[in-house]
């Protein structure tokens, strides 16, 4: 089965140019031919294939690789206006711990000691 289309930019100029004429045709005929949809959809592919996938590495024990986030400048709830959060990447299991936001970086390493 003949799939009926038109062949790359310039030879569709070149094609049409036989007949017709009009201002700025070159430019019409090369957003028509970029932007046709049976050229988008047939189009060949022409890049590299890509290499064979790769298995992630499967962590073994909980709470070895974790995750540390700050969520600051929250409404005053009992005193504290931000909060810790930890996360354990295996089991995703998770630490919420209310902070102030004036926190030290010795303060958050002494939280994180004391609540995890």
């Amino acid at each position: 089965m003949k799939v009926a289309g038109h062949p790359r930019h310039w030879k569709t100029l070149e094609l049409v140019f036989r007949d017709y004429w009009w201002p700025q045709m070159s430019r019409y005929i090369g957003q028509y031919v970029s932007t046709c949809n049976l050229c988008i959809r047939t189009k060949l592919i022409r890049q590299a294939p890509v290499g064979k996938l790769h298995p992630l590495w499967i962590l073994d024990s909980q709470w070895n690789t974790l995750s540390v986030d700050f969520v600051i400048e929250l409404p005053l709830s009992s005193g504290h206006d931000a909060v810790m959060t930890v996360v354990d990447s295996v089991s995703k299991q998770a630490h919420f711990i209310p902070m102030y936001t004036t926190v030290t970086v010795e303060g958050a390493a002494r939280l994180f000691l004391h609540q995890v």
